[in-house]
Order: structure tokens, then sequence, then C-alpha cells
């Protein structure tokens, strides 16, 4: 009821009343009025109270098992600047630099690479170029080789001990393979086919009892009536390994583990040997998308997403987790932006939260973010995440 609107009842008698008889009728109305009021107004106690205790009760059960994760640090980094984990490390660009920072915030070191430069990072090295000119790096930050290409480079791969390098035009270029030492040991001459990505594994070959690092190639051939993504393989200083044709499906992810190249696409994960060929049965995923991988001793998880939940962007709450034998149904206890692997768990984030299932486990048990956060960049080691409030970047330490 509306204080403010409530009026106020003016009683007036009537000329041939007489003053008992109206003094009793006024009792009794005050009588009877002044026990309904305090009958509403006890009600409306109850009903105060009790949404109170419900408001208090429903707090409370969104805080069951939710404590607040280890401390959030901003590093001297915002989101444009191409943020990428580095070890137990965070690397990014400022436009003319490129920085590494440690998990803690310290300026561990500096490069100057020039304008409009970007860059390609692995554990154990960054390979950095603008225009003609390449730049190699080692962890400590220091320049192990720097050149000018004879062609303009279009992008570049790093890998432990080999850097390949694109140059020339998109569809008719040559890679480059440079050894850590800075030699160039190989020039592999891409055409008819547009070059989708580079990268490296290992596996034992024929010529090697124990695992070497080898190079795989993506790339679309154009060449006929129906266009069909190719892979090949190389072992740097020997050439071509293998090349077979993975179909009409683009793949958007290459991984290595146990001495296979696994090839993720729309429809299923395809499993090649070191020669390009089919090593295992493929694995259908179709109606899901890879999120992440993350390899624990000999152990590979493959975290996946359902594809509706990630084209709605920023609603998943269901995950699929593969491991050895294991293809697993994870249900997030709310609806989280994106989901990430660690070196123990599986964690799902949502702006103020993070959700935790430990590998092996089908709960997840829920903790407060320190800040409220917009995205996820990626993992760093001891279980720390890269994220983003607004343009703002925080490393965060998260449970395990």
């Amino acid at each position: 009821m509306d204080r403010k609107n409530r009026k106020r009842v003016t009683y007036v008698s009537g000329a041939n009343a007489t003053l008992g008889n109206y003094g009793m009728r006024e009792q009794k109305k005050k009588k009877k009025r002044g026990g309904f009021h305090r009958t509403l107004r006890i009600a409306l106690l109850v009903i105060a109270a009790t949404a109170l205790i419900a408001v208090v009760l429903a707090v409370s059960l969104s805080n069951v098992g939710r404590t607040e994760v280890g401390r959030a640090t901003r590093i001297g980094a915002t989101l444009s600047q191409n943020v990428t984990p580095f070890g137990d490390k965070v690397i990014f660009y400022d436009g003319t630099t490129l920085h590494c920072v440690a998990a803690t915030g310290g300026n561990e070191w500096s490069y100057q690479i020039g304008n409009d430069a970007n860059y390609d990072a692995t554990e154990n090295r960054i390979v950095a170029w603008t225009g003609n000119d390449i730049y190699i790096l080692n962890t400590n930050g220091r320049l192990v080789y720097n050149d000018k290409m004879s062609d303009e480079i279009q992008f570049a791969s790093a890998g432990d001990n080999y850097v390949a390098v694109f140059i020339g035009d998109p569809d008719n270029g040559v890679i480059r393979i440079i050894e850590q030492s800075g030699q160039i040991i190989d020039n592999i001459i891409i055409s008819n086919q547009t070059l989708l990505d580079i990268g490296f594994f290992y596996s034992t070959t024929s010529s090697s009892a124990q695992a070497a690092e080898l190079m795989w190639v993506l790339g679309l051939d154009t060449t006929g009536t129906v266009i069909s993504t190719e892979l090949q393989t190389f072992q740097p200083g020997k050439l071509s390994t293998g090349k077979s044709s993975l179909g009409e499906h683009i793949a958007y992810m290459v991984y290595g583990h146990n001495e296979m190249l696994n090839i993720v696409d729309t429809r299923e994960i395809k499993h090649y040997n070191y020669r390009a060929l089919e090593a295992a049965a493929s694995t259908l995923i179709y109606g899901y998308a890879m999120a992440d991988t993350k390899t624990v001793g000999k152990t590979m998880y493959q975290l996946l997403i359902p594809e509706q939940e990630q084209n709605q962007g920023m609603v998943i709450s269901n995950l699929r987790l593969m491991y050895g034998n294991v293809d697993r149904m994870l249900h997030l206890p709310g609806v989280c932006m994106d989901a990430k692997l660690g070196t123990h768990s599986v964690y799902g984030f949502s702006s103020n939260a993070v959700y935790v299932c430990r590998y092996g486990e089908t709960a997840f048990s829920a903790y407060s973010l320190p800040v409220h956060i917009t995205s996820v960049l990626g993992m760093i080691s001891d279980n720390r995440v890269i994220a983003a409030s607004g343009s703002e970047i925080y490393v965060i330490e998260l449970p395990t």
C-alpha cells in the first residue's frame, strides 16, 4: 500500500444524532478499524521477513563452495597488443617493441623490432617479422638471428629447434627453414596452392630411432574443380617425407601427440603419421569445436565445445572432454564465456567466477574471480590464466 496516496477519513455527525450514540458508533468503528490495521501490519511484516529470508537463502546457496581464487596481477599491456602466453610468462607487442613480463607483472626484457610487426612463439623461442626483416629471439630475449629476406614475409612459425618462414606470393612462395644456429637448411617451393599454416611435431622415422623434430605444412589445392586441403610433412634438411589429400573439409587445428599428427576439421579428428598416412581411424566430433588441448605426462587432453553454444557467443553450458579411451560430457554449473585446460583441471570462465573440475572427476567447484573479466586470452604455467577486463590485462592465479 502506498503511504503517500492513502487518504485520511474525516467523520461528520448527523444533526439528529445524539452525542452518546455517535460516540458509541465512533468507538466501534475505531476498534474495528484498528484491528484491521494491526492485522495488515502483521501480514506485511510476515511477507517482508519471508522475502528477506528467501534473498539470504538464495545468496547463500549461490555461494556454496565458492571461495575467491588467488591474486590478480595487472600487467602493462592492453587487449589490442597481441598478448600471448610464453611458458610461465607473457609476451606482447606495443606497436614497436616486443615485451616479456613475468606473471607477477615485472618486466623481464624488451626488444625493439619496428612498426607493423607480428610474431609467433613457443616456450623456447620467438620469431618476429616486419616487411622483409626476420628476428629470432631465445627465451631470454637475446637475438640469435636477424636477416632481410629476398621477398615480403607472409608469416613464420617457431619450433623448438627450427623456424619456418614463408616469403613471396601467398599462392606461389617459398618456405625457408632456419635452424637454431641461424643457417638456412631448406628452401621449399609452394605452388598451385594457398598456404594455410606451418608447424612442427616430433616422431621417429625410418632413419632415426629417436624422435626428431619434423615439420607439417597445410594448404588448399586450387588446381582441381573442387578445392581440397593438402597435408605435407618434411624432415628439415632431408626434404619431403609424405603428402596426402584431406578432402574438402578445411582443417582449423593441427597438433602432435604420440608421434602422430591430429588434424581437426568440422566433422572429425584425423590421425596421420610422419609420412602423412592415416595411422588410426578418425574420431567423429560433428557438432563440436575443439577449444583447447593439453599434454600432461603421456596423456593428451582435448576439450571441445558444442558448436551451437560457441556460435551463440559467451553462453557455454556444456563441455566435452576426451583423453585416452575416455569421452565424457561435463555440465557447467553456470553459463561461461570460455573454457581452458590446466595441468590438473578443466576451467570454465564466467565474468565473475571460474568453475574447476579435476581430471577424472565430473563435478565442478565454483570460485569467485577477484576482477570482472570480459575475455580469456590463454593459460600459462602454474595454472594461471591471462584474462582481459575491458582493455586491461590481468594474470590470475587459479586453484588446481
